[in-house]
């Protein structure tokens, strides 16, 4: 769940929540800092309290009955050594001989409420030895530490934002950069645009890189869409042309039956051009939707496709060669069933006597014993409407190839021709890692 206002801009969450964690760590950082040197101070001036204790205990003598510290014995001033009956009267002093609160009798080493640390040991005969010493200084020390890393943390973090927001708007600059575009391209409709490509390897380098192949891919869609439709309306209007200017003709004057009938029959044979042309433009368009693969064996679908051609084959009068093997590929039932029918077709109406079909090693491909299309006019056959020099006579649409590379280019898969002596060859050769095991 986001912590940062909902209309705030990107910039500013980024840095909200950097500033966040920043001064969560800086003032947790700074908290283990003054604990740690805090401790630090106080076991140091305990640890003094207790070597100059030790010290004192060793100055000790007895002069006329009492304890007594040496004559030579003069420690800091700061400090004040006292020596104590166990009813609490003093029996001697030295160091800091300021008067001193009352101070507890409690052995050990303890605070008193005026923030001096006193250390209390019990010597021998009930006599008590009390070290004691201000902790203003100690004090000072602390609180300054204390306000420095408040104020040094503080600090750092106006720096932190400023250089978090700083950060986040240079790295959401391509960002702004493809928002941009995308405002510019919907507003004007000129998808030819492109982002600046950011340099290096990083997120944003591969964001505007995947932007302008995405941008690509659609210029291209577009612009072969666009084709498509002026190509289409131009052979679509080629046989309603014919067929209005049939029923024209027809409408003129009185016509006898047999002449309707061969009127009829005319319009009948456009009307199914345009029946087919129409289903093969469905099935162009249905090669831009989502591929879906499935392992497919590839050798039952070229028999099966072939029977279907039985009738046409016969008709022909041209012999039909068959070698075929079991080999599984990943592909589209209904694409792969139309890729071989279109290439069987092809070599049938525009191939030699011999025709050769062959299945093995993931490879698809027929040759025919005619001598195809010229090599320079092989990639204008892929493209819809185009047809090969001289065949316009022959019935067709000039869409057959050009399915036959829209499926073949959904496929892990690769369409060649090859221009042999014995004959011309089309083939589609699966990708080896992508087959498929049975």
């Amino acid at each position: 769940m986001s912590v940062a206002p909902a209309w705030l801009s990107l910039r500013l969450k980024l840095t909200f929540g950097y500033a966040l964690i920043f001064t969560f760590s800086v003032l947790l950082g700074a908290l283990g800092v003054f604990l740690a040197a805090r401790s630090t101070l106080t076991h140091t001036l305990e640890a003094n309290l207790r070597e100059t204790a030790h010290l004192a205990r060793a100055e000790i003598e007895t002069r006329g009955g009492q304890p007594r510290f040496a004559p030579e014995y003069q420690p800091s001033g700061e400090v004040s050594i006292e020596l104590l009956r166990a009813s609490g009267e003093r029996m001697a002093q030295v160091g800091n001989r300021t008067p001193l609160p009352k101070l507890s009798l409690r052995q050990g080493l303890y605070r008193n409420p005026d923030g001096r640390r006193v250390l209390t040991l019990a010597l021998s005969g009930g006599t008590l030895l009390r070290v004691s010493r201000a902790s203003d200084s100690l004090d000072e020390v602390v609180e300054v530490l204390g306000r420095v890393l408040l104020l040094g943390s503080g600090l750092m973090i106006v720096v932190a934002c400023a250089a978090g927001y700083f950060l986040a708007d240079r790295a959401l600059r391509p960002v702004d950069a493809v928002v941009r575009m995308a405002d510019s391209i919907a507003g004007s409709g000129q998808y030819a645009q492109r982002v600046a490509v950011s340099p290096g390897s990083d997120e944003m380098a591969r964001l505007t890189r995947t932007v302008n192949r995405m941008l690509d891919r659609l210029s291209g869609t577009i612009e072969r869409e666009k084709e498509f439709a002026r190509i289409a309306a131009h052979e679509l209007r080629t046989p309603l042309t014919a067929i209005k200017g049939r029923l024209d003709l027809a409408l003129e004057r009185p016509r006898d039956e047999e002449t309707l009938l061969k009127t009829l029959a005319v319009m009948q044979s456009r009307v199914n051009a345009l029946v087919t042309l129409s289903e093969a433009l469905l099935e162009l368009a249905r090669t831009d939707t989502a591929v879906q693969l499935a392992p497919l064996e590839l050798g039952a679908a070229a028999l099966s496709v072939t029977e279907t051609l039985r009738d046409p084959l016969l008709t022909s009068g041209k012999r039909l060669e068959l070698d075929i093997e079991e080999v599984w590929i990943r592909a589209e039932t209904p694409g792969l069933h139309l890729v071989i029918q279109n290439l069987l077709g092809n070599a049938l109406k525009y191939g030699g006597p011999l025709i050769r079909v062959r299945v093995g090693a993931g490879t698809f491909s027929v040759c025919d014993s005619g001598p195809g299309p010229a090599q320079t006019d092989w990639a204008r056959l892929l493209r819809p409407f185009e047809r090969g020099a001289g065949l316009q006579h022959v019935p067709g649409s000039g869409l057959g190839l050009a399915l036959v590379a829209a499926h073949v280019g959904r496929w892990p898969a690769h369409l060649s021709a090859d221009w042999r002596p014995e004959g011309f060859t089309v083939s589609v050769a699966w990708q080896t890692g992508d087959e498929t095991a049975r």
